[in-house]
């Protein structure tokens, strides 16, 4: 995922694969830098298929206060990827993976201290 057509998008839900040209592709990374400074964005639902998040990803979206990821594939925040969003952040992570996202793959990756870590069941 490149990035956002409009800096005024509010919910963004990146899909674990996209067909083009007849080609289904599965969607494995968010660039760099790809949602910076929406600032009118709220909801990130991050589809199962994404591994890496990219550095900056979502730096300066200050309203982002709910991040759901379907993704249990996911091996790299880049740095400062949560950087300068809302203070009231709930990340909903899988209940398998929410030992190793919430303390190790999110942590000092920009996110504020109050952020919230919520455990989802498959399907959720």
């Amino acid at each position: 995922v490149k990035g956002a057509v409009k800096k005024t998008v509010t919910a963004v839900h990146i899909p674990a694969s996209v067909k083009w040209g007849g080609i289904t592709y599965k969607v494995s990374q968010v660039s760099d830098g790809a949602f910076k400074n929406c600032k009118r964005l709220k909801k990130v639902t991050i589809g199962k298929n994404v591994s890496i998040l990219g550095k900056d990803s979502f730096r300066g979206c200050k309203k982002l206060t709910k991040i759901v990821v379907k993704s249990v594939v996911l091996k790299k925040t880049g740095k400062s990827a949560f950087l300068k969003t809302s203070k009231n952040i709930k990340l909903y992570v899988p209940k398998n993976r929410y030992v190793k996202y919430s303390k190790k793959l999110f942590q000092g990756k920009g996110l504020a201290g109050s952020a919230k870590y919520y455990k989802t069941r498959k399907g959720n």
